[in-house]
């Protein structure tokens, strides 16, 4: 018997993010352990503020927020405490580079009801760091990348570009540049050479790329602050949850199209499961070597449990 582990056509589904969970995102802060040009401080409470500069919006006041950004004006209407943020000549710019390879719309086929694919996951991540940014007047873009780094968005600012955002993410495209695979050198090359300023930029991606390592350590020494998230399916890291067991199969893979077939006995699912954790390892000691942010994550995760307690417990946001 041959079981087939093939991609799917998976649906274009972002997130809807109530009013609710956006207050919650509004909280939060993207930390930046460097100063930038531009930056008054390695970890950025709100924009800077004083009164040279112009009023741009508000944000809700958290504990250890400057007193004096607080507009007692609108507490004493609303009774509740809100933080002036003002339009800066030069803020921080976060980069979100997108994984739209092939192998981030592969899903297993015992794949439980209503789970997203990685590529929709890594989307729904790149909507939350985007608004974060967006409601501290930070400037975000877009860059989708697989084969080569495809047209970005382009930089944008404010909580009134989130929409911009949002559709930006829906209309992503398919694997650009070579129909499927993955080349992160040469389009984290591009980028830097596209880029006229540093800053954040968070990499969103499965990372089966040989060259993921060197990759990223490129942009670090490129002297962007670099943070690498690892978006994977549960069956990557236990295939037998993609099999359904062991037997016969073919596995195809979805970027080069190769098939092989197996026979997943016990000591192959474990020489796989050896291999693979080993791969993450190096990924992850690499970047913890150069100063980059690693975190992994799977598409079973909660998404808000990920964006209000993994990232802030690995301080990417605060």
């Amino acid at each position: 018997m041959v079981r087939a582990i093939n991609e799917r056509n998976v649906e274009d589904r972002l997130p809807l993010f109530d009013s609710v969970f956006l207050a919650k995102l509004e909280q939060l802060h993207l930390l930046s352990r460097k100063i930038f040009r531009g930056q008054q401080h390695a970890e950025r409470r709100s924009r800077q503020t004083g009164s040279s500069l112009e009023f741009a919006d508000y944000r809700n006041y958290t504990p250890g927020d400057d007193l004096r950004t607080v507009d007692w004006n609108v507490y004493g209407r609303l009774n509740r405490l809100f933080v002036k943020l003002f339009e800066a000549e030069q803020d921080l710019h976060v980069s979100l580079l997108v994984d739209c390879s092939a192998s981030m719309r592969w899903t297993p086929e015992a794949r439980p009801a209503g789970e997203l694919s990685k590529f929709d996951h890594a989307r729904r991540i790149a909507a939350a760091l985007a608004y974060i940014a967006l409601a501290n007047l930070d400037r975000v873009n877009l860059f989708p990348f697989a084969g080569e780094l495809a047209p970005d968005l382009g930089f944008v600012r404010g909580k009134q570009q989130f929409h911009t955002v949002l559709e930006f993410l829906k209309r992503l495209p398919g694997s650009p540049g070579d129909g499927g695979g993955t080349q992160m050198r040469a389009a984290f090359r591009t980028f830097a050479h596209r880029m006229k300023r540093r800053g954040l930029v968070f990499v969103l991606s499965d990372l089966f790329d040989p060259e993921a390592a060197d990759a990223l350590g490129f942009l670090r020494q490129q002297q962007f602050e670099v943070s690498a998230l690892q978006v994977l399916d549960r069956a990557e890291i236990d295939p037998a949850l993609a099999t359904g067991g062991r037997g016969d199969m073919r596995l195809v893979d979805s970027e080069s199209g190769t098939a092989f077939d197996v026979l997943a006995d016990g000591g192959l699912l474990d020489a796989y499961r050896r291999e693979f954790s080993g791969f993450v390892a190096a990924v992850e000691a690499h970047c913890r070597q150069r100063a980059i942010g690693f975190i992994q994550t799977t598409t079973d995760v909660p998404f808000e449990d990920l964006v209000l307690r993994v990232l802030r417990d690995s301080h990417l946001v605060k």
